[in-house]
């Protein structure tokens, strides 16, 4: 799903949340490729789309990493 050469062509700064779904090499060689300000981590118990649609928050842990993860997204690009 993360494809590492996407980050070559970034010209703005970018945070990148990536879920346990994404290969960990890929995520690694994404941010490697990165030549903009960044943040990339990766939230391992999370699915895929776990910040959106696919959000089960009446799961406590989940909900906790959603309001993290926003939290996080927030003090990046603020």
């Amino acid at each position: 799903m993360v494809d590492p050469n996407d980050a070559t062509g970034f010209k703005i700064p970018v945070c990148m949340l990536a879920s346990g779904d994404e290969k960990a090499e890929d995520v690694e060689n994404f941010k490697k490729n990165l030549r903009v300000e960044n943040h990339v981590e990766t939230f391992g118990d999370q699915i895929h789309g776990w910040m959106a649609a696919r959000a089960d928050l009446k799961n406590e842990r989940v909900k906790s990493e959603y309001e993290r993860g926003y939290g996080t997204l927030l003090d990046f690009y603020h």
